[in-house]
Order: C-alpha cells, then structure tokens, then sequence
C-alpha cells in the first residue's frame, strides 16, 4: 500500500513540475520571443554571426523595398551594429503589432530609442525606413567633443 502512494505522489510531483518548465519556457511564448530573447537582440546575434540573409526575413518596411536582394545585405554587412543594447519598453498597439523602446549604451553613454514591430504571415518583423536605418544600423558618431 504504501508502495502505490509513493508513486502515485512520485508521479504527481513530475506531472506538476513538467506543467511548471512548460509555463517558464519563453521560446515561443510572446511574436516579440525569439529564442528566450526579444527581436532586435536577435538581430544583433544574427548580425555577429555575419548571417544577414536570416536577419532580412525579421524585417520589413521601405528600407528593404528600395534596397532588394544582395545590396540590401551588403548595407546590412558594413552597418554598425555591435553596441550592446537593453529593451526598457513595450507598448501594445495593437493586437499584432508593438512600440519596443530600447536603451543603448556606447562610449559610456546612455541613449533611448524605439523601433516598431508587426506581425506579417506569422512572422514578428521589425519595420524599417531610412530613419529608423540610420537610429539602429547606421549611429553616425560625433567624437569632436
């Protein structure tokens, strides 16, 4: 008898402890998850790892009309996009589509900026135009200070 409690509370246990690591496992919990992270750090480690051909299909926007294909990856591939970056926001703007504020931190200076993400065919994209180009992927540095 008391070998049938034993395991029946031995597999209550692990049934309650596998519901638990589902609910905690963020991978695709969340459009803006990638991976236990959120979309524009995943950017960036796609960027480090020189993979620029993933990174296109988690953007859209003007940007990747005007520059299509191989140019469009050779902008990405001389942009300057190494800086270490912090999400410190996110606004719901709708049911498929979020405002991310980001912090960044270069030469030890602090600076806020916000990207804009949706949802298209399943796929949360991040938007991108000629300015939030030059905010993310082309930070222009004034070092005559």
């Amino acid at each position: 008898m008391k070998t049938k409690r034993c395991i029946f509370i031995m597999c209550f246990i692990l049934i309650n402890y596998g519901s638990l690591q589902g609910q905690n496992n963020l991978l695709f919990k969340n459009p803006l998850i990638f991976y236990n992270t959120d979309i524009l750090n995943y950017l960036q480690i796609l960027y480090k790892n020189q993979q620029y051909a993933k990174m296109s299909k988690f953007l859209y926007g003007p940007k990747i009309e005007k520059l299509k294909g191989d140019k469009f990856l050779e902008e990405l591939s001389n942009s300057k996009f190494g800086y270490k970056i912090k999400r410190v926001g996110i606004v719901i703007n709708g049911t498929d589509s979020w405002s991310l504020t980001y912090q960044r931190s270069i030469f030890g200076s602090q600076e806020v900026f916000h990207i804009n993400c949706k949802l298209v065919n399943d796929t949360c994209k991040m938007y991108l135009d000629d300015k939030v180009w030059q905010t993310v992927f082309s930070r222009k540095l004034n070092l005559d200070n």
